[in-house]
Formats: structure tokens, sequence, C-alpha cells
């Protein structure tokens, strides 16, 4: 079951988090051979014409367990509902079988800019 986490983003600002996945022992899990994605939306059953996908990248190395998911400065100047939904989901081959994990879900609030530079 994925983690909830409500975020909060300034529109316009780069916004970036981390995340640290374990094992069920509580050590880091090693991403190697994981790939990442993730989504936001104006609401679950949106269509796609408001979906903005979030950058990935594992930081090095893999066994540690650490990736980051970003929305660049440009992808945030975008947002302009107050409210939108994510999750972020993380998939390794296993068994000749593709397994998908989401990893974090919740609601992204748009924190409105005043200032345009």
């Amino acid at each position: 079951m994925a983690q909830y986490e409500d975020l909060e983003v300034d529109q316009g600002a780069t916004a970036k988090w981390r995340v640290k996945m374990l094992d069920t022992d509580g050590s880091a899990r090693d991403l190697t051979g994981y790939s990442a994605s993730g989504s936001l939306n104006r609401n679950h059953n949106a269509d796609s014409d408001e979906l903005v996908n979030f950058n990935v990248q594992f930081l090095s190395p893999r066994t540690d367990g650490i990736l980051e998911f970003y929305l660049t400065a440009e992808q945030t100047e975008g947002l302009s509902r107050r409210r939108y939904v994510y999750d972020f989901v993380v998939s390794f081959d296993e068994d000749s079988a593709t397994t998908v994990e989401r990893v974090l879900e919740g609601n992204l609030m748009i924190s409105r800019k005043v200032t345009n530079t």
C-alpha cells in the first residue's frame, strides 16, 4: 500500500522531493534495475489534457534506495488549479514478470504566485 502524503508547491518554482525506499527489515532497498514514474492531474478520473509527469532521478549508488522526483519551474508555472492529485510508482522485473508498486500518493496543493518575473 502506498504512503499517503499531501505536498505543497510554489507556482513557478522548482519542486523536488526525495524518497528513500526500505525493505521490510528496514534496510535500504537496492533499486538496481528499477524504473520509476509519477504524474499529477486535476482528479483521478480526468483525461490527459492537464496531466503533468514528474521528472525522476535515481541517486547513486542505487543500493542506497534513494530517488528524487521533481517538477521544473516551467512545469509548476503552468499549474493553474489550487489542488491536484498525484501518485508515484516504481517497477521492476521479478520472476519473468514486471511488478509495479505505488510508493506515494496524495494531494498536491499549489501556492499561487503574485509576482511575475
